[in-house]
């Protein structure tokens, strides 16, 4: 049974607040993955574990505290989202970072309000898409396009910006459509309860991944656990955020957040992973702005 909760629009305070902390946790959640691969951690250990200590968390406290009955519905709306939100994301930006910098993803990722768009005309049919809105699109992409053109890494005579570029976008589009699949189905639910049933497949899916492959467990020293635990803090953070702002707000006005999120991630992988914020990083961040600017216009000015 579906529940559709009365939902009053957020303060402008409580706004900002969920766009900083979704934003800032986000940015920072890539850097903490990067500096961890960079040492050596295995990607699918490091995923496997993300998701497990998560989906934990998450299970312990709806039993605890949530007295609601079962619902398949919510399952099953929430564990579709979850693919697209959680399980192809990771595994697709975990991937990424082996190739570009974190600063570069985070730059991607800012630019999945720009496709929001294009999964909002196939799926929400009540959103109006603009002509501008198609026009940020073009310049979105034509920023993106730049980087591929130009093979920024966002390191220093290192990477691969076919590949590392190639499974970031993928991870894009993962974000776009999750956005709009969360703005379908999670305003008739609790946010603790829609979170936690988007893990039991993700789970499922992550360990068999786990098993398959063959990886063991890497033993973790104590600056890598605590990195660990800021990455499921920074998770857990930026997902209640974004949950509880995509149930209030439109699927493109949330996309206030990526604004916020490049600035972190680009900041915090110069200064403490060493990373390059270049001539071609600038051409493609001016050109990914102002598509941002292009998409949220009509939202910002109703």
């Amino acid at each position: 049974m579906k529940n559709n909760y009365l939902l009053q629009k957020p303060s402008l305070i409580q706004t900002i607040s969920a766009v900083l902390t979704a934003g800032v946790m986000w940015g920072s959640g890539n850097v903490i993955i990067r500096s961890l691969l960079l040492e050596g951690l295995n990607e699918i250990f490091l995923v496997t574990a993300r998701v497990l200590i998560i989906g934990t968390l998450l299970f312990s406290y709806y039993i605890i505290f949530n007295k609601d009955k079962f619902d398949k519905q919510l399952l099953k709306e929430a564990s579709f989202t979850g693919l697209a939100s959680i399980f192809f994301v990771s595994w697709a930006f975990i991937f990424a970072l082996q190739y570009i910098s974190s600063g570069l993803v985070t730059l991607l990722i800012s630019s999945a309000p720009i496709f929001t768009a294009m999964w909002v005309k196939l799926i929400l049919k009540e959103e109006k898409i603009s002509k501008l809105k198609y026009l940020s699109v073009v310049v979105g992409f034509s920023g993106i396009a730049y980087l591929f053109i130009s093979q920024e890494t966002g390191l220093l005579n290192q990477g691969n910006i076919f590949l590392g570029g190639s499974l970031a976008f993928l991870g894009v589009q993962c974000i776009a459509l999750a956005t709009v699949l969360n703005r379908k189905y999670a305003p008739r639910y609790k946010v603790n309860s829609w979170l936690t049933f988007q893990y039991p497949l993700v789970i499922i899916l992550t360990l068999l991944t786990f098993f398959i492959s063959g990886v063991g467990i890497d033993i973790l020293n104590l600056s890598q656990l605590l990195r660990l635990v800021a990455l499921v803090v920074c998770n857990l953070g930026a997902f209640l955020s974004f949950t509880w702002l995509i149930q209030r707000v439109s699927a493109l006005q949330v996309a206030s957040i990526d604004y916020l999120v490049p600035v972190v991630g680009v900041t915090a992988g110069v200064l403490f992973l060493g990373e390059t914020f270049n001539r071609n990083i600038l051409i493609s961040s001016l050109f990914i702005f102002a598509s941002l600017l292009l998409t949220t216009k009509d939202e910002f000015s109703d």
